[in-house]
Parts: C-alpha cells; structure tokens; sequence
C-alpha cells in the first residue's frame, strides 16, 4: 500500500511526533536530550524550519515547527532521527532502529497555534510526570516563561500577539497555560495528530483543501464551529 502523502505547506506551522520502537524509552539521561535539543537545532537550522515549542517524554517527542520550504521538515526529521539513532546505538551498545515508523504530522490552523503549544507543554502534566508545567525541565515552557532555556527557539507571529513586551507575553503565556484545555482540545489534537491530518477550522479547510476535501479530518461530534485563539479576558 503506498504511503499517504503529508500535508505540509511551507510557512504553515505543523505538529510532529515521533516515538520509540515499541515505545522504548528514546532518553536515558539528561545528556541525552541535551544532545537531542542541539541536535534539533542545527538541523531545523540547515534546512530551514523555525522550532516553536517541544516536549520530550521518555519515549517520544512533540515538536512544534514552521517548515519554510517543502521538503524542510522531512529533511530536518531524517537528519535528526538518523544522528540520534546512531548516538543512541553507540551510547546505550545496542543496534536496529530506535523508532517506531515515521513521524506523525498535523498541520495547524494560524486560529489554533497557541491551543497546539499549550498541548504540547502540557505533555508531561497530562502523563502524569509533573503536577505543574514548570516543573517540566524537558519542555519549551520554561523559554516562553522567562527562562531563556533554549534561546533558538522562535517565536510564533501569534505568540507575539499575546502582548507588547516581553513580560506581558510571557505572563499571558502562563496564565493561558495554567488554565488548561477541555478534553474534547485535546483528543481532537491527539487524534489530528496519530492520523497525520491537519487540525484546522473548517473555513481555513475550504480555503486551503477546496480541491482535497479529503486531506482534512473529520471532525468529532460536538466540535464548536469557532475557536477563538486565546480564551483569555481583554
């Protein structure tokens, strides 16, 4: 059967995940992700995709990234999982693939960006690791608080909406964080994501897929017809 050609499109944002081979663990240490991360950074440079937002869980990773050309998160998930792999194999003296298939990819709605970052930051919360996003040393949350932990990262055009100064965005981002999503967010992006469809309003559907109907998801009983970008006050 062939594959089922992903929907990317250059300067759209897209959610990856890629997970262990039987869900093994992919991190055994801090030096691990460390290497992961930079890793991550150098290829996301050379092949052009700007890296918003990421979780890394002991056996997969979510990724939040604005490929800016068509083949530039292929190339940037190939050359990673191939370098990490081979690490991985030398460091823990083991062989054969570390992954499970290919990466999973949604394509994000510009209206959605901000609920896809919060479910990707609260990946450690939702699997019951931490009790609190900030205690999550392995994610994005920390830089978009304020901790400068991973300065590569780029900020979305609609995270910079959320205020005109720094310290404004950063405690909006929290607030917004803190107030957690419904369920039905967060199954509709989870199963967006497990069947590598786009997560988009069905007026951005008709705007980009009005010749592919097909590449959109069906959505699930109950969606509302709008979600506004932030349900913050103001």
């Amino acid at each position: 059967m062939a594959r089922q050609a992903r929907t990317v499109i250059p300067g759209q944002a897209m959610h990856v995940m890629v997970r262990g081979n039987n869900r093994e663990t992919l991190f055994f240490s801090d030096d691990d992700r460390r290497i992961y991360l930079e890793w991550l950074r150098q290829a996301a440079k050379q092949f052009a995709c700007a890296v918003h937002a990421f979780a890394l869980m002991p056996n997969h990773v979510h990724l939040l990234m604005t490929p800016q050309n068509d083949d530039s998160l292929a190339k940037t998930m190939q050359s990673l999982g191939r370098r990490y792999a081979q690490y991985f194999n030398q460091q823990h003296h083991r062989s054969g693939t570390i992954w499970e298939g290919r990466y999973r990819s949604s394509l994000i709605d510009p209206n959605y960006f901000l609920r896809c970052q919060r479910y990707i930051e609260l990946n450690p919360v939702r699997a019951g690791y931490e009790s609190n996003p900030q205690d999550s040393v392995w994610t994005s949350f920390t830089t978009h608080i304020g901790g400068n932990a991973e300065p590569w990262l780029v900020d979305h055009q609609h995270f910079w909406k959320l205020g005109n100064t720094p310290f404004e965005r950063q405690m909006k981002w929290a607030e917004f964080v803190k107030e957690g999503a419904p369920h039905w967010e967060d199954q509709q992006i989870t199963e967006s994501l497990v069947r590598s469809k786009p997560w988009i309003s069905d007026i951005y559907a008709k705007k980009l897929f009005k010749d592919t109907p097909e590449l959109v998801q069906i959505r699930t009983r109950g969606r509302p017809k709008k979600i506004n970008p932030l349900n913050t006050k103001g």
